[in-house]
């Protein structure tokens, strides 16, 4: 039994569930074998018996209420079934592989020519700043091809870019109805919320982006502007050197915001006599400060 889209299909709501402490603990025993996997396709082929192990292995020094639950067909099947559901928030690993697979069939041009057509179209339009015409070409494209998520997406950035907020967020939301975790449409409808001042709706996107894409400094970001304006000092501070370290990595040209905002909290909490927080912070995350 190939277990696999199971996963894909528990992937989104499995980030608000909690598993009973036996299936937490195999899952957990599972996640250790399991993270040095570097291919989707070995991830298949592994899954199902990285599971059996780890149940095994569980199974030892249980309580006997829970040997109880294994000692038949449905405690066994409901407690695998259990397993996989949590698997995904518990195996970042697991997350990665399987969002890489996801998005090949959803960060996809269109199998319908015109619809393509009509694609580049607007993205040459938006790139040249004609934001207006550039929406009637992307309309037309997802008129074509209704699951066309790079096309909507870019209809988002688009109204976005036209400062029409609530327009862009009606089109993240269409883009996340078919790919919940697509991290284009999770930013923009962050980045949206923010312009409209909905700090909270803002910050639960931000954090499912860092939740998909550990590696993403813009979900780090993000969140830490939002900590600063509720006054959440010391996680803004974790958020923001975890994104800087990350831009600095990576050479990006967006290492200067975080200067920027790095120099703006560091101004506040000097403000407000909180300059230790500042140094803590920085030694945990083992960030040089410029005095």
């Amino acid at each position: 039994m190939n277990h696999i889209p199971i996963l894909l299909y528990f992937l989104f709501i499995s980030y608000s569930l909690t598993g009973q402490s036996l299936v937490e603990k195999i899952a957990l025993d599972a996640c250790q074998s399991l993270d040095s996997i570097e291919s989707y396709k070995t991830l298949q082929d592994s899954i199902q018996g990285k599971v059996a192990s780890a149940m095994a292995n569980t199974l030892m020094g249980r309580t006997s209420e829970e040997k109880k639950r294994l000692a038949t067909v449905e405690g066994i099947r409901g407690t695998i079934k259990e397993v996989y559901e949590i698997l995904p928030s518990y195996c970042y690993n697991i997350r990665r592989l399987m969002l890489k697979e996801k998005k090949k069939n959803f960060y996809k041009i269109s199998d319908n020519s015109s619809a393509n057509e009509h694609f580049q179209k607007g993205n040459i339009l938006m790139e040249s700043g004609s934001y207006k015409n550039s929406i009637k070409e992307f309309k037309r494209a997802i008129k074509l091809d209704q699951n066309f998520v790079y096309a909507i997406d870019h209809l988002a950035i688009a109204y976005r870019r036209l400062e029409d907020f609530k327009t862009a967020i009606k089109y993240c939301k269409q883009s996340l109805d078919l790919f919940p975790e697509g991290e284009v449409a999770l930013l923009n409808i962050a980045v949206s919320y923010l312009a409209l001042e909905k700090d909270d709706d803002s910050l639960k996107y931000y954090e499912l982006l860092k939740f998909y894409y550990r590696d993403d400094p813009e979900g780090y970001f993000g969140t830490a502007k939002i900590l600063l304006i509720k006054e959440d000092y010391e996680n803004a501070l974790d958020n923001l050197f975890v994104a800087h370290r990350i831009y600095t990595e990576t050479n990006s040209k967006y290492l200067e915001d975080s200067e920027k905002l790095m120099n703006m909290m560091f101004s506040k909490l000097k403000e407000i006599n909180k300059e230790e927080l500042i140094e803590k912070k920085a030694k945990e995350h083992n960030i040089s400060i410029k005095k």
